[in-house]
């Protein structure tokens, strides 16, 4: 039995030597954060947000990305799903202030000068605005910054405390205002949503997070996944990359799970369509609750365009393709701006006939499902529709096209996902056997 441990890392954040692909962000992040910019980072589920600003809390990684500019500065790392239980918002900036705090207790107090005094009068002061705005001016003209990096942001929005006009007006404040402090937070939800979202508390005031630069997150490059595929060790070949690929769009988790099964398939001694078909039905086990997640939180308008998208995307995946519906296309033209930022996200993109596509084909897998579990009939489609919130967002010749087409391509499926896996794994294995000379 093989000692080696499977080196492909899915479904937690990655240490700065496992983050592939994304210098460009990193070096942007870190260039703004120089400059004093607040930043948000924005993308969608388990992209890397949270890898991403974790890695500048690596003292090394941020030296090799802008040398010291950053090396005085101090790192506070907050996950917002930890915070549920706080009475005030001042237990938001104690714990905020905590690395702060520690330095204090570390002697350095003729190093920061007058800061001792300033976080002890914050301190008696519950944290409130205008004391930290003293306290972070104080942490400037001592040459030091707090660099606080929120993670998961949008769980403030049902924070029972702390999503309120006195905790964003704050953070808006002290970030645009104070020297000291810049705030980096990773969200789902793009800032205009944000803004929209938290405009019932702020009706007449400037929008909460218009002093906040955004970075996207998006595919990774494709120069990313053979850095990425080294990890394996010469186990895997052309074909393995075309299967990482196809299955994950290069969606960073998707890339790493698909990498991981795979290894697991090779540990095994499988080759062909048997080693793709393993690894392409073990994918789609792990990433099933990673798409109901991204499902949840997109929009309905988003969520009907990828709808659309599958339904014709799908007849393209499974030999000899009877069977097609070019006229469902025809409902995506007034979601330019949803099918662009799901374009943006990593998650669509053009093919070459122009039509749109969905990049991750293990989400094809998962949508096929979920359609064939849901709906058999008419009435069956109407349900679903109203549980997905989309019933309004189909006209009556839109809802007979889709549920017809839906009932078609479900009869063409067989068993569903594991059809579309096993096709794509036959069309792989026979690749292989093709350049081995078989």
């Amino acid at each position: 039995m093989s000692s080696e441990v499977n080196p492909f890392i899915h479904g937690r954040a990655v240490s700065p030597a496992d983050l592939f692909g994304r210098d460009k962000e990193v070096r942007r992040l870190c260039s703004r954060l120089a400059a004093g910019q607040s930043t948000a980072v924005i993308g969608m589920p388990h992209i890397g947000k949270t890898s991403l600003i974790r890695c500048l809390e690596d003292a090394e990684y941020r030296r090799a990305c802008v040398g010291e500019l950053l090396s005085q500065d101090v790192f506070s790392y907050l996950d917002a799903q930890t915070l549920h239980g706080m009475q005030h918002q001042g237990e938001f900036w104690a714990r905020a202030l905590t690395p702060v705090e520690a330095m204090l207790g570390d002697g350095k107090e003729e190093v920061l000068g007058p800061v001792a005094g300033l976080y002890r009068v914050a301190e008696s002061n519950q944290f409130g605005t205008a004391v930290l705005q003293q306290l972070f001016a104080g942490l400037a003209k001592a040459g030091r910054r707090l660099i606080l990096l929120l993670d998961e942001f949008d769980d403030f929005l049902t924070h029972p405390v702390l999503n309120s006009a006195e905790f964003y007006g704050g953070l808006r404040s002290l970030a645009s205002l104070s020297p000291g402090l810049m705030v980096v937070f990773a969200t789902r939800k793009e800032l205009d949503q944000l803004n929209e979202l938290t405009q019932t508390i702020n009706p007449h005031g400037s929008p909460y997070f218009n002093v906040f630069t955004e970075i996207r997150l998006g595919a990774l490059p494709r120069n990313a996944l053979p850095k990425l595929l080294e990890k394996a060790g010469g186990r895997f070949g052309k074909q393995d990359q075309q299967f990482v690929s196809a299955v994950s769009g290069l969606h960073p988790y998707l890339a790493q799970s698909a990498a991981a099964m795979l290894w697991e398939a090779h540990e095994d001694g499988l080759v062909g369509a048997e080693r793709y078909t393993r690894a392409g039905r073990a994918v789609y086990q792990q990433s099933r609750k990673h798409f109901a997640d991204c499902w949840k939180s997109w929009s309905n308008e988003m969520k009907k365009a990828v709808t659309v998208i599958t339904l014709c995307q799908i007849p393209k995946l499974i030999p000899p393709h009877t069977f097609h519906f070019p006229e469902l296309a025809e409902t995506l033209y007034d979601y330019t701006p949803e099918l662009e930022k799901l374009e943006a996200g990593g998650f669509l993109e053009i093919g070459q006939e122009g039509d749109w596509l969905v990049k991750q084909g293990a989400f094809t897998w998962w949508m096929a499902d979920e359609l064939r579990r849901s709906v058999r009939d008419e009435k069956e489609f109407s349900a679903w529709l109203q549980a997905q919130e989309l019933d309004g967002f189909f006209t009556k010749k839109e809802r007979e096209k889709i549920g017809g087409a839906v009932r078609t391509g479900l009869s063409k499926l067989g068993k569903g996902a594991v059809t579309l896996i096993e096709s794509f794994a036959k069309g792989l294995g026979e690749s292989t056997v093709k350049q081995l000379g078989g």
